[in-house]
């Protein structure tokens, strides 16, 4: 019971759409501009960087928060991580369609991995640095998280099944991202750039 408890509180947690209500703010609906996207890089690119990193901060905050409730309740933060995951990708609110769960992953990463989290950020920021393609950028981090987490045996065995998983459902969640950079059509997105 107190795993489905956990993955309950997760999936409720990754319901909130803080990019999406950030855009709002500004009467900017992400569904309407850009990729049509309700995450922090849509809001980024019609909004700046500020907004990015605002957005990009709360849905990494609402994986990070239920891993540690309930790893200080019950010790099973891994469900919850999962939860937060599944709820910000397939969100209800938006008929099932939600962020690419990137951010959100960071969260958990941090909670869970801490030391796979840090090099395979450093892995985002080669990668972004020299392509300016935030979707190749994410992709390659979450592939690298759970490939750094065996090698470097962090985590107990769920954690590392779960980014497993969680790359699987990351790299479908990019898939049309993917058809467009095979495509050689994958728009770059330098965050920083004045608006």
């Amino acid at each position: 019971m107190a795993h489905i408890i956990s993955f309950i509180i997760g999936f409720v947690f990754g319901m909130i759409p803080f990019s999406y209500m950030l855009g709002l703010i500004r009467g900017v609906d992400l569904r309407k501009v850009g990729s049509g996207n309700i995450g922090a890089t849509n809001l980024g690119r019609a909004l700046g960087f500020p907004f990015f990193a605002g957005g990009f901060l709360l849905d990494a905050l609402k994986g990070l928060i239920p891993v540690l409730l309930t790893n200080s309740l019950y010790g099973i933060g891994t469900f919850a991580g999962a939860g937060a995951i599944l709820g910000h990708i397939f969100n209800p609110i938006f008929r099932f369609r939600g962020g690419k769960g990137v951010a959100t992953a960071i969260g958990v990463a941090v909670a869970l991995m801490i030391k796979s989290f840090a090099l395979a950020l450093g892995i985002w920021i080669l990668v972004y640095l020299s392509t300016y393609l935030v979707s190749l950028a994410s992709i390659c981090f979450a592939v690298a998280l759970p490939l750094l987490a065996i090698i470097l045996q962090e985590g107990v065995p769920g954690d590392r099944i779960l980014f497993i998983i969680i790359a699987v459902i990351v790299i479908f969640s990019h898939r049309s991202n993917i058809t467009r950079l095979l495509n050689n059509k994958e728009p770059k997105t330098i965050l920083w750039r004045p608006r």
